[in-house]
């Protein structure tokens, strides 16, 4: 694991229409920055992320979702290993399927984003171990447990709707 907040990687990164994102790791286990970046061409229009443990005790899935301007909401989240499929299912029903990235070493977790429909916000997320349902479905996406976490990015972070 990266000794300092300071030590940021690139985890992983996709497409979401005309935009580019990318998901930055850094921290310890106990307070772990994850920031999404999001880019239209090569200027960058979105930042934000959040803090706190990898994972909250018995839970697969620290999740956090967002939007700015009139950008579409995205989802990030970062994973047990175990967790094989990550699900959004917008508050208009659409499904969308998180990229997600193997597991990577440095943190011994996957990560996972993904942008959703324009217009569409944040429903539930469900989660798939081995390829079936994980028994904690539906996962609302929204505040995780109570406890230590941030959210940062330009003018406050993203706000949820």
């Amino acid at each position: 694991m990266p000794e300092s907040l300071h030590d940021e990687v690139e985890v992983l990164a996709g497409t979401h229409g005309n935009l580019r994102w990318q998901v930055w790791a850094g921290g310890t286990p106990d307070d772990l920055m994850t920031m999404l970046q999001v880019f239209d061409g090569d200027r960058r229009v979105a930042w934000s992320g959040f803090g706190g443990p990898a994972l909250y005790p018995d839970r697969k899935v620290h999740e956090w979702r967002g939007r700015t301007d009139d950008l579409p909401y995205f989802v990030m989240a970062r994973t047990a290993p175990e967790v094989s499929r990550l699900v959004a299912v917008t508050d208009r029903g659409t499904h969308v399927e998180l990229v997600m990235g193997e597991v990577d070493a440095r943190f011994g977790l996957r990560f996972a984003a993904a942008g959703l429909p324009e217009g569409a916000g944040p429903g539930v997320l469900l989660v798939e171990v081995d390829g079936h349902p994980d028994r904690s479905l539906p996962q609302p996406m929204g505040r995780p447990p109570a406890g230590p976490a941030r959210q940062v990015g330009p003018r406050g972070g993203w706000r949820p709707r």
